[in-house]
């Protein structure tokens, strides 16, 4: 919802409120701010004036020059514009004043007529996109005056994200309502009697479907199309909508100021009763913007003797639209079902701003309000002769009371909060009540759909309490500040993960079949059965593609791509061993490493990772689809599977058109536990001078470094170790790895004699168990 602070004052006073604290009651009342400014004229020095005189330019045909009366002068203007004549009122900027973006107006020479200035435009002020002519103001604009000061030119704007339960709060009407009780300020009543001099000449009828409760309309006559008031331009423009004439621009003022939709036909060509009905299947309708839809049974429509003129709620008919020829108005103001126009809009994609109130839930008794506001705002413009109310109305079911104890109000909030400030609240926000010492018993207004049970009364009785007015207290309990497992594991992989430069993403878990089938071919997918489109039917059972294509997007974009993590559920079909009726969930970590990210082989830098976070890790091979046969491994920690990592195959790198090879994992994190991952195991540093060895061998291509690894590891347990690969090449049937080891005994120094042992016990070791070769200098 976008507000201006001028347009909220129509309906409540904030002469002593100034910007923060309505931005600290908007969002104490629970309405988060999305975006704030301040409104300022981008002009300066553009003065009102009248144009006195029109006549030909002499040396050129798509000008006019005019003389221009701004209060104390008459000054000579060559215009382009061809939309005005002598008499109209034009704002004009004489030389040394700035238009939009700064720009200076100075004399000029036009085709041999000096220029003293020019005629603006609306866009040319950026008061709003109008383009095809100068502005023109009506006789309520004194000449010689600043424009600056003839309207609220410096305001406040405000965009607040509105709740889908608080369809009243989609209009000024709505949030005045609440600001007006929260700021304990007295809520204006806007309306000016009507007095009809016409009789309608058609009848309306609201139909037997139960989805249009209420249908009225009033009818005008004798009505010029043309631009509505400066002040409604204005005013829409700020919040973002188009203008368009006085009748449709009307509507919209309606609709945003209390948040009625209203629709207008041209009456000429209507001929018989307006009436509501469910279209019938396969019944066809041209709508405003051209198109023919097709529709079903479970659509509503706008009849003129029986035969579809609308789409009600969502769009008018192209047949019975105003023009610029129309001179009779029939304006409509209903009340539909909000699930019937949210299923209608939302199967032929056309969403507007009445749909979106419609869905939500509009006032049930506002109807014949909104006719009113539209006539009363016609008539500042306009003098017009209109009719009486058309009303067709069915009686509906009144809402019954709900009742509960005062003593539950206290056990939800923890606070006592006084009878009388309940009393008056919800006597505020015209709230029906009946208060006693120990119930309370309200019916919700017709306006407050979502206050359905007792805890919405409490919640809205806190609320314009004010949060910041409850007691500070301290939580009671034998468990404070425990998050859970959940929550610590969660954490605990992210500190680390982040630490070592990964970036973490969070993706729908929507895909398609073939990319789970990669990676999972043996676990069946769960379908999802109202798809937004055929790439995303199932629920992913990985996080492989994801990471992947998060990695791809970026390559492609020339954005950094590193390290990418994500902790997600991953889906299937198998049992859920919590819930027997629902699919199986798995809470995973899934991580990539690009093969271009890490100065050492990406296998050994994510081995070597997984040591420092997983406490008892281990891996084994075991190849696995979608991965390298080589290069894929199972993770094991304390003897129990709980996760997966891997070379992506070179198979599925070409078929995802990816340039660099990756390396994957997945982790299921239900199977570990904050406590064990939380274990500190190190070894003290030793005060001797350590050695070291650097190794080559000539090994399989097959070879698991990390075995080699982990075997020095138990061949010097007793000792400070730093072993690491420091070098990992492949030839066409051979590989050379080489491996430095670092390492220093807790008792002593170690002689040349004892180095030469310990290197020795390494290379036989190791080439007796892995049948491997040790490489001769020069190798």
């Amino acid at each position: 919802m976008k507000l201006l602070r001028s347009w909220l004052q129509d309906w409540i006073d904030l002469t002593d409120i100034d910007d923060t604290d309505l931005s600290t009651a908007l969002e104490s009342l629970g309405f988060e701010i999305e975006d704030y400014k301040l409104i300022k004229p981008d002009y300066k020095n553009i003065i009102v004036g009248k144009v006195v005189e029109i006549y030909p330019h002499p040396n050129a045909d798509k000008v006019r020059v005019t003389k221009v009366d701004v209060g104390n002068k008459v000054y000579e203007i060559v215009c382009g514009a061809w939309n005005f004549e002598e008499g109209a009122i034009v704002p004009v900027a004489l030389p040394n004043s700035y238009i939009k973006d700064s720009f200076k107006i100075d004399k000029r020479d036009i085709r041999g007529v000096e220029s003293n200035g020019m005629i603006c435009s609306a866009s040319e002020l950026n008061l709003w996109d109008e383009h095809d002519g100068i502005l023109i103001l009506d006789e309520s604009f004194k000449i010689g005056s600043d424009l600056s000061k003839t309207y609220n030119s410096t305001d406040s704007y405000w965009e607040v994200g509105v709740t889908p339960n608080r369809g009243d709060c989609m209009s000024y009407l709505g949030i005045a309502r609440e600001l007006s009780t929260y700021l304990n300020k007295k809520l204006k009543k806007i309306e000016h009697p009507l007095n009809p001099k016409l009789k309608p000449v058609l009848k309306v009828n609201s139909g037997k479907s139960k989805l249009c409760s209420s249908y009225q309309s009033i009818e005008i006559e004798n009505i010029s199309i043309k631009d509505s008031s400066f002040l409604i331009k204005y005013r829409l423009s700020n919040i973002g909508v188009r203008i368009i004439n006085n009748v449709v621009d009307y509507t919209n003022y309606v609709l945003h100021d209390i948040g009625q939709p209203l629709h207008a036909f041209d009456r000429d060509k209507l001929y018989g009763t307006i009436s509501v009905r469910k279209a019938k299947e396969g019944e066809k309708l041209k709508t405003l913007d051209e198109q023919i839809r097709t529709l079903d049974n479970e659509d509503l429509i706008i009849t003129d003797n029986n035969e579809p003129i609308a789409l009600a709620g969502v769009m008018g008919g192209f047949d019975t639209e105003v023009t610029n020829a129309t001179r009779n108005l029939l304006i409509e103001s209903a009340y539909f079902d909000k699930v019937s126009i949210m299923k209608t809009s939302r199967k032929l994609n056309l969403i507007s701003d009445a749909s979106v109130r419609f869905e939500r839930g509009i006032d049930r008794n506002i109807q014949a309000y909104g006719l009113k506001r539209f006539t009363n705002l016609y008539e500042l413009d306009e003098n017009i002769q209109y009719s009486e109310i058309s009303d067709s109305s069915k009686q509906t079911e009144s809402e019954n009371f709900i009742t509960f104890d005062t003593s539950l109000i206290e056990s939800i909030l923890g606070q006592v909060i006084d009878n009388k400030f309940i009393t008056s609240t919800l006597k505020s926000l015209s709230i029906e009540s009946e208060i006693k010492k120990d119930t309370i018993k309200f019916k919700q207004p017709s306006w407050r759909y979502d206050l359905e049970r007792p805890i919405d009364l409490i919640e809205e009785i806190a609320k314009h309490y004010g949060f910041n007015n409850f007691k500070s207290t301290l939580p009671i309990g034998n468990n404070l500040n425990q998050v859970g497992n959940y929550w610590n594991v969660r954490k605990y992989f992210i500190d680390k993960l982040s630490l070592e430069k990964f970036n973490e993403t969070q993706s729908l878990s929507f895909t398609q079949k073939e990319y789970n089938e990669f990676f999972d071919p043996d676990k069946e997918g769960v379908k999802v059965l109202n798809p937004i489109d055929q790439t995303q039917e199932y629920l992913r059972t990985n996080l492989y593609y994801s990471l992947i294509k998060t990695y791809k997007f970026n390559y492609e974009q020339n954005n950094f791509s590193g390290k990418y993590f994500e902790i997600n559920n991953i889906y299937n079909n198998s049992t859920n061993k919590n819930y027997k009726k629902i699919p199986k969930q798995d809470y995973t970590l899934g991580f990539l490493v690009p093969d271009n990210n890490s100065k050492i082989n990406p296998m050994q830098y994510i081995a070597s990772f997984l040591r420092k976070i997983l406490p008892g890790v281990s891996f084994e091979q075991l190849s696995k689809p979608g991965f390298h046969q080589n290069n894929s491994y199972v993770i094991m920690v304390d003897n129990k599977l709980v996760g997966h990592t891997g070379q992506l195959s070179y198979l599925l790198k070409e078929e995802l058109d990816l340039s660099e090879n990756l390396f994957l994992s997945q982790i299921y994190l239900e199977e570990l536990n904050f406590e064990g991952l939380n274990t500190s195991n190190y070894k003290p540093l030793s005060h001797y001078p350590f050695i070291k060895f650097d190794l080559s061998f000539k090994v399989n291509r097959d070879l698991n470094a990390n075995d080699l690894i982990q075997e020095v590891e138990n061949l010097l347990q007793n000792n400070e170790n730093s072993i690491k690969v420091f070098d990992d090449y492949a030839f066409e049937k051979t590989r050379n790895l080489g491996i430095r080891i670092v390492t220093r005994s807790y008792e002593k120094t170690y002689n040349e004699k004892e180095n030469t042992e310990i290197l020795n016990m390494i290379v036989d070791k190791l080439t007796s168990k892995f049948n491997i070769t040790l490489n001769e200098k020069g190798e």
